[in-house]
């Protein structure tokens, strides 16, 4: 069974335990993955994190129970909330209406058991395993936690920052790095930075990391950064988990080519590095 099929699967469990406490940790240990990878397969495939879809199936069977006439206070409960207050604010929240509205005819956004999506990624399906020396890095560095353009501004506002960075190695190489711990359910911290001969005395505004040697499995983008999501997507998704070899450390990276290109041209290329057992 291939990575989408274990996730699909899990979907399926979770759709008759729907009334039940579902904390996403005990979701990845049934599917068998840790926490961190977890998530990211499982937003690959069904298109939004564990934690947002189940509250969403939950509260999307819970408003055709109060269309059907059901009782506020008697769904909430049935459909495993604590509390009426609780309910109340993740159904106006998620839902853009209240229980009691929808209870009186009001419409509401249903959303469907889960189906399997097929990407069609700018990626190559076949990684070469390389290996990376040790690198020093120093840049700006944001937190991720959902969708949006934080990375691009984040590069946007760094390039210019990084021509002015004193020790940088020659000649002059920018990398973007990815890390996270594995109890992380729903965040990525990215470093946009330089490779640097040493970390010693930096300015007050970069962060640096020193990047452990590794064997890594590179994966060839092909396509605008823009798409940069669907490659990673089909990487976690499905590339990885249908190779023998599994990921080792809590980081990746995008290695760049010296003649990548326009990041904004379908002729943009670039690594993404994954470390592996």
């Amino acid at each position: 069974m291939d990575n989408a099929q274990v996730i699909l699967e899990t979907a399926r469990w979770i759709e008759g335990r729907l009334r039940e406490d579902l904390p996403v940790p005990a979701i990845a240990a049934k599917a068998g993955y840790s926490l961190h990878h977890f998530t990211r397969l499982f937003a690959a495939v069904i298109g939004m994190p564990p934690k947002e879809y189940v509250l969403r199936r939950k509260l999307s069977e819970a408003a055709r129970d109060l269309a059907g006439g059901r009782r506020v206070t008697d769904t909430a409960f049935d459909w495993g909330f604590r509390d009426l207050d609780s309910f109340s604010r993740a159904f106006r929240r998620e839902l853009g209406s209240s229980p009691s509205a929808v209870r009186r005819g009001a419409p509401f956004p249903y959303q469907e058991p889960a189906v399997r999506r097929i990407p069609g990624p700018p990626v190559d399906a076949e990684p070469v395993l390389e290996r990376f020396p040790p690198v020093l890095l120093a840049g700006w560095q944001v937190r991720i936690t959902g969708p949006g353009d934080e990375v691009g501004r984040l590069w946007a506002g760094f390039l210019p920052r990084a021509a002015s960075i004193n020790r940088r190695i020659r000649p002059p190489r920018v990398r973007q790095l990815a890390t996270w711990t594995e109890d992380a359910e729903d965040w990525v911290d990215i470093l946009v930075a330089a490779e640097m001969e040493t970390l010693d005395a930096l300015p007050l505004d970069l962060v640096g990391r020193a990047v452990p040697g590794c064997e890594c499995l590179s994966f060839l983008h092909r396509g605008s950064a823009a798409r940069v999501g669907e490659s990673y997507a089909a990487i976690y998704g499905t590339l990885l988990p249908s190779l023998d070899r599994k990921p080792s450390l809590p980081f990746n990276f995008e290695w760049y080519f010296e003649d990548a290109g326009d990041p904004y041209s379908e002729d943009f290329r670039f690594k993404i590095c994954v470390p592996v057992a």
